[in-house]
Formats: C-alpha cells, sequence, structure tokens
C-alpha cells in the first residue's frame, strides 16, 4: 500500500478520512465505516521503481506506455478511480453485489466467514456481510494499492493444489460457499436479509449450473470450439492444458483499456443495462439512435473494413445513406430465405440468401471475403431465441480480428435474454468481451485494439511547382425551390465573396407568381455583377436531364454545384480553384464546404492526410478515405467544385432518371464520391460557406404537395416588404463555425437595388 507513512502519519491520514465518513454517515463514531483503496495492477516491473505519490501514480497511468493501469474487473470498479484521482477528501460509495475492494474496517468488525479455506470469493462474501450488517464503505482519497500480476506459472501451482488437496475440486474453489452464501445468506445476515445476486435454482442434479460462465466440473469442461480450459481468479490468469481437472472460475485477471465484461466476471444480478461501457476515450463517441456512426467508429477503429448485416430484409434510414460512404471493402446482406423483397437494399449490398443454415452461408461469406468483418445483427424484431441462434452462428464463424454490433431495436430484449448470450459467447470465445453502447451491444476479442491508420498514397505532385493562370472560369448550378429569399443571400453574398466566377445556372421550381417575381429580383438586383439564367423545372423533362443539360451549355472548366440554404462566409478565388483542377489532375474535386475550423476530429492524428500548397498555404490538399465524419465524406452534393468533363462521365449513367435533387444526392454519394474516395482532394484552408437550415420553410430536397407557410412569409419579406438577409452580418457572427451545417438566425435589412 502506499504512500508508504510511518504509523504516525497514516493514521494522521485515516482519521482525516474518519472525521470525513462520520460526516456523510451522521454517525459519531463511524464504527461501521469500511474504508476502500483503490486497487491497481502492475503487469510487469519493467519500469523500475513504484510511484509514491498519487500525483506520480496519475502521471504513471498516463503514460501509454505504462506497466500500471486501474483494475478494471467488475468487483474493483466500485471505487471509480477517474473520480478517485480527481477527489481532494474521502467519498462515499455503494454496495455492489461481490465487489471485492481492499478495506480497512474497524476492530469490532464481524470476522470473514472462515469457511472460505480455499481460493477465491471470499472478499465478495465478506463484503457481503458487512453490507448486511449496516456497514457503509467510503473511499479513501490518499492511499492506493498496487498488485504485481502473478505469471501465469503460478495457476498451475494453484491447479497442484487443488488436485493435493482431500477435498473436491468445487470446495477448493469455494464454489460450494460462494452458492451456500448467495441462496441462503450468512448465519450473522439479518433476518430480512435476502441475496440480490442471480438466482441459482437452476442447478442440476450434478451439481453443474446452467450458466455456461460459471465454474463446471472436469466432465462439461469441453466445448467444441475450445481446445483447452482457462483457470482465472482474483489477479492470476493462466492456461492449462486439456487434460486439466480445474475449469475457469468466477473472476477475471485482463488488464482491459475499453471496458466491458469479461468472461471470468462475477456476473450477479446480470441486466442489459449493467453491462459496461465501450469507453468513449477509444473512439466511440458518438449520438444515440445514430447506427451508422457507431458502424463507421468500430469499422475505423478496428480496421473491420467488411460490413455483414443479418438478418437484412430491409435498410433504411441514415445507415442505408452512410454506409457507402464508409468506404467499405465489402457491405454484405444474410436474407432469411422467406424475405424475398430486397428493394430496400439493392445496389448497395451483395446478398447472401439463406440456403440451408444460417451458419453454412456465413461461412460462404467467410471464404468469399476473407478480410476481418463487422457482423451486424438486427434483434429488434426477433425472439430472444432466434436472435441467439444467429449470434451463435456468427460466434462460431467469427475471429479474434472481426467485431459483432448487436442492434437491439426499439425495445431490448429481457435481461435473461442478454445473460444466455453471453454465456453463449464465453462458451465458444473464452476471451470475447461483452460492451455496450446505448442500445447497442458489442461483442470483440478483448485483445482487439486500435487498428493502424489507413495507408495514404503519394500526394499531388503539383503541391510545390503549382503556380495559379488565367482563363479558368466556373459555373455555378444552383437548385431552389420557392425560396428567392435564400436565393438572393446565396448571390449576395458571391458577390460580396466570389471572384473568377463565369455564370450563375439557376434552376428552380415556382408553385405561385410570388416566387417567380422573387427570382425575377435576384436577376434585376445582380445580372450586372455575373450573368444569371433561369431555368424553370420542367414538366416533359427530368430534373437530372436538365442539369446534365446545362452541364454541356456551359463553357466553364468548372462547375459549382450548390443549394439555394449557403451562404458565402469568406473570399474566395474560382479562377485559381478552376487553375488547380485543370493542373493537380491527381485531385478529385475542390471542397468549399470544409477546412479546418471544421472541428469533427484531432487533426493531429491524421497529419500525413493534409498538405499545404507550397504558392500559397490556404489552399490544401486532403486524402478523405476513411476520415472520420465529415472529412472522409461529403454526404452533400452542394459546395462541391469538378471538372465539367468529370461531371458529364459520371453523371451520365444515373442524373437523367432522376426527377429531384434528392435524387441526385443519392447518386452523388454512390457513384462521384465513393469512386473519388482513393483520391487526394483540394480545399481551402477555412471553410468558404454554411449551409443555414435555420429558415422557417421547407428545404430544397423536401417533397410539398403545394409551398410551406414559411415559403410564402419569407417570400413577402423579398417581394412585398423589399428586404433581404443580411448576409455581412451573418458572415461576421458564423464565420467561425464547426459544423457544415448551421440552424442560426438571420436580420433583414433593406433592399437597395
Amino acid at each position: 500500500m502506499y504512500p508508504p507513512f510511518s504509523e504516525a502519519k497514516t493514521w494522521k491520514s485515516l482519521s482525516r478520512s474518519i472525521e470525513r465518513a462520520k460526516q456523510l454517515s451522521g454517525s459519531e463514531r463511524c464504527d461501521k465505516c469500511a474504508f476502500v483503496t483503490p486497487l491497481f495492477n502492475r503487469a510487469s516491473e519493467k519500469v523500475p521503481g513504484y510511484p509514491k505519490t498519487k500525483a506520480e501514480l496519475k502521471k504513471r497511468v498516463a503514460d501509454p506506455s505504462s506497466d500500471i493501469q486501474p483494475c478494471l474487473l467488475l468487483s474493483h470498479l466500485v471505487v471509480d478511480h477517474r473520480r478517485w484521482f480527481a477527489a481532494s477528501e474521502a467519498y462515499e460509495i455503494e454496495y455492489a453485489e461481490d465487489m471485492e475492494p481492499y478495506f480497512i474496517v474497524p476492530s469490532a468488525a464481524p470476522l470473514m466467514n472462515d469457511a472460505y479455506a480455499g481460493y477465491g470469493r471470499d472478499k465478495c462474501a465478506y463484503s457481503r456481510d458487512l453490507n448486511a450488517d449496516g456497514f457503509r464503505f467510503f473511499v479513501l482519497e490518499g492511499l492506493f494499492v498496487i498488485n504485481l500480476l502473478d505469471p501465469p506459472e503460478s495457476l498451475n501451482q494453484i491447479i497442484r493444489r487443488a488436485a493435493d488437496m482431500p477435498i473436491p475440486d468445487r470446495l477448493f474453489l469455494n464454489i460450494e460457499f460462494h452458492k451456500n452464501d448467495l441462496e441462503h445468506g450468512h448465519i450473522r445476515y439479518p433476518a430480512s436479509y435476502s441475496s440480490r445476486s442471480v438466482s441459482y435454482s437452476g442447478q442440476t442434479a450434478n451439481g453443474h449450473s446452467k450458466y455456461k460462465f460459471t465454474a463446471r466440473d472436469k466432465d462439461t469442461q469441453h466445448s467444441e470450439n475450445q481446445d483447452h480450459t482457462s483457470v482465472k481468479d482474483g489477479n492470476n490468469s493462466g492456461t492449462s492444458s486439456s487434460d486439466t481437472k480445474i475449469v475457469k472460475v468466477d473472476g477475471d485477471s485482463e488488464i482491459e483499456t475499453d471496458g466491458g465484461t469479461g468472461c471470468g466476471t462475477v456476473l450477479a444480478d446480470f441486466k442489459f443495462t449493467s453491462i459496461p461501457d465501450l469507453v468513449s476515450s477509444i473512439g466511440i463517441n458518438v449520438q444515440p439512435k445514430r447506427k451508422d456512426l457507431i458502424v463507421e467508429s468500430l469499422m475505423k477503429l478496428y480496421g473491420v473494413h467488411t460490413y455483414v448485416e443479418m438478418p437484412s430484409a430491409s435498410i433504411a434510414g441514415s445507415l442505408r445513406i452512410m454506409l457507402p460512404l464508409m468506404q467499405p471493402e465489402a457491405a454484405i446482406s444474410v436474407l432469411p430465405e422467406s424475405h424475398s423483397d430486397d428493394r430496400e437494399i439493392r445496389g448497395i449490398f451483395e446478398n447472401y440468401r439463406s440456403k440451408g443454415t444460417v451458419y453454412e452461408v456465413l461461412k460462404t461469406v467467410v471464404a468469399d471475403h476473407p478480410g476481418p468483418k463487422l457482423y451486424s445483427l438486427n434483434s429488434g424484431q426477433l425472439s430472444g431465441e432466434k436472435a441467439r441462434e444467429l449470434a451463435n452462428a456468427i460466434l462460431r464463424q467469427a475471429s479474434n480480428d472481426d467485431v459483432i454490433l448487436i442492434d437491439t431495436g426499439s425495445e431490448t430484449k429481457p435481461d435473461e435474454c442478454w445473460l444466455h448470450l453471453f454465456a453463449d459467447m464465453c462458451d465458444q470465445r473464452l476471451d470475447w468481451r461483452m460492451y455496450r453502447k446505448y442500445d447497442y451491444v458489442i461483442m470483440k476479442s478483448g485483445a482487439l485494439r486500435k487498428a493502424p491508420p489507413e495507408t495514404v498514397p503519394e500526394a499531388p505532385g503539383c503541391l510545390d511547382s503549382f503556380q495559379p493562370r488565367s482563363g479558368f472560369g466556373t459555373d455555378v448550378i444552383l437548385f431552389s425551390k420557392n425560396r428567392p429569399l435564400q436565393t438572393f443571400a446565396f448571390v449576395d453574398s458571391l458577390k460580396t465573396y466570389a471572384t473568377g466566377l463565369n455564370k450563375v445556372w439557376l434552376l428552380v421550381k415556382t408553385e405561385d407568381a410570388i416566387f417567380d417575381d422573387g427570382y425575377d429580383l435576384v436577376v434585376s438586383c445582380f445580372s450586372r455583377f455575373v450573368s444569371i439564367e433561369v431555368i424553370k423545372e420542367s414538366t416533359s423533362e427530368s430534373f437530372g436531364r436538365q442539369i446534365l443539360n446545362i452541364i454541356r451549355s456551359s463553357s466553364a472548366y468548372s462547375i459549382l454545384i450548390a443549394v439555394d440554404e449557403i451562404i458565402w462566409l469568406r473570399p474566395f478565388d474560382l479562377g485559381v480553384v478552376s487553375s488547380l483542377l485543370h493542373d493537380c489532375q491527381d485531385a478529385a474535386m475542390f471542397q468549399l464546404r470544409l477546412g479546418e475550423n471544421i472541428r469533427v476530429f484531432d487533426r493531429r492524428d491524421y497529419s500525413d492526410r493534409f498538405r499545404s500548397f507550397r504558392f500559397d498555404d490556404d489552399y490544401l490538399t486532403y486524402y478523405p478515405r476513411r476520415l472520420p465524419y465529415d472529412f472522409g465524406y461529403v454526404l452533400n452534393v452542394d459546395g462541391v467544385v469538378s471538372r465539367r468533363q468529370d461531371l458529364l462521365e459520371e453523371f451520365e449513367s444515373f442524373l437523367p432518371a432522376c426527377s429531384t435533387p434528392g435524387c441526385v444526392e443519392q447518386g452523388w454519394i454512390m457513384h462521384r464520391l465513393h469512386n473519388a474516395s482513393r483520391r487526394w482532394h483540394l480545399m481551402y484552408r477555412n471553410s468558404r460557406m454554411v449551409n443555414n437550415m435555420g429558415m422557417a420553410d421547407g428545404r430544397v430536397a423536401d417533397r410539398y404537395e403545394s409551398p410551406a407557410d414559411g415559403s410564402y412569409q419569407l417570400a413577402r419579406v423579398l417581394v412585398g416588404e423589399r428586404k433581404r438577409i443580411d448576409v455581412e452580418q451573418f458572415a461576421n457572427q458564423n464565420r467561425n463555425h464547426q459544423n457544415t451545417h448551421q440552424s442560426k438566425p438571420v436580420q433583414f435589412v433593406p433592399l437597395e437595388c
């Protein structure tokens, strides 16, 4: 125990904690106070010496190469190590079933039950005994315990000791004593006390537990997927040969850094909500209900870029849109035979229909796609029995490089289902762990860690040699529907900040004369600044074909596609942008939406992905493949400058069939960005625009049978009141935005044209 005080100093420190405990407990004597000391494990002695103070310990633990880490067994997590590091005084913790921290108790405390004469569970029983006797637990703020983990061979000594004892293995490992305590309570327990742990009423006639994660006798120790058995207890770990008499018992020795529940954990009163989180410090830091972001984070964190969805009769919502942008090596659907309607997933997934058992289908998937996989099991609409069947099929095929994600749906299964699923996992994958993130359960090997970074190809050769040239202009194709006020702000801010502009093509849809009048105002006010051609959406020609015709008619080298809600924030030169695209053929496109101010991740982790140009370091090239949202993909078509010829070649295959901007956006995702993900892209150091969605009317991609009320109100501001959005004021207030889309209020000023 540290710090190594003299007896006098130890008593002084303890006395201070006792006084604090008296305040918290309201007791004058604190004769029923147990003082807990946090436990830290030391895996080796490669770094000489032990930390002597709490500050030294904190520094040692924070070092990624450190051999000292908090003990993350559930039985010790009650101390809350993060809280302890920040604590300046003792604090109280609640008793948790089967906790077994190191603690100090008064001499008058009940004695430990000496029936626990073998190995394990004695402190669990004593903690339970103290709690039943009315003790309260307080964590000492300045003391800590460091445990040097025993080498694996020490377990063989335990096994030999058990074999040499003249008592059954289950008694030596305290299994029977522990079971009796859970069922009946210790004789010192008050009559009103009843154990809150898992019921052991399922014991079979030969004494074996129906729950596979508990101790088992040698006759039942082998499963078809294990060729060895582990013995884990307390702070020891190791592996014995297949003829060993002892099987895995409660306890877990692994020094985990990402949380979760391991197969050696004592699971009392198992609940779905008690499954530990996959800690956010390793990168799974996303919003609830966003499966797409959880899938993306797992893919990038662990390198599991082959995505297997099952059962996948319907893929909807954000995942359907976003999955192609995650650039998986393959996206696979495993469909039950009865689900023949795969319209939702056509074009996104490679389909494997269930002919025979799901296990046999997965065996084919593994043979066809040998790389690391992310298995996504949609259990929400399945019975608990069916969910377990599919999960077991995955576990039988999964390797230690794979990850399993279980989507629980809107209503999670009963706790008993997750208990059995955990037992199934441990029966087949003894070294795996279970985690939870919101309504999702994650299973993976405890040894699986962060994947190495993506290999980055050589940067474009024009970085050092490029010099801007004249004669390269850019046309803008702007989509708008019943929104002349926003279109006015778009062109107004374009006039303020853009140079090198060739022409604006305004493709509009109007459903009332007031909107026509508004767009006429846009043309009359800005025709001196730039040539504007208004094209009304046709009833005889598809929306997509009209776009293709505009691209064919353009004389510019580059095209900027945009929607009317954009407001430009900073100066940008479309002549230089177009010249860059001409000279840097290795680069895919120029992103005006992105920049260093878009703080969606720590760029220090991706320093090799961003390079500045020698002629002007305000221009950057970056490699987007599998970068975090939203540098890794651009969901929106708008704000992207592309070579006109590239658009013609890539749009010809799908654009003529598109009837809405939403179709254009989906086609952009499926065809253009996915194909361009392995190329370098261009951008300014800071974003030049923002999509402002704070206006109270329909967006261009929304489908209304008639104009929204807000559309009329805003059109009247422009046409009736002769006012415009103050784009200068908006830009000054939002220039340092951190998100590509904002919902910000605007101010109106008189129209001067």
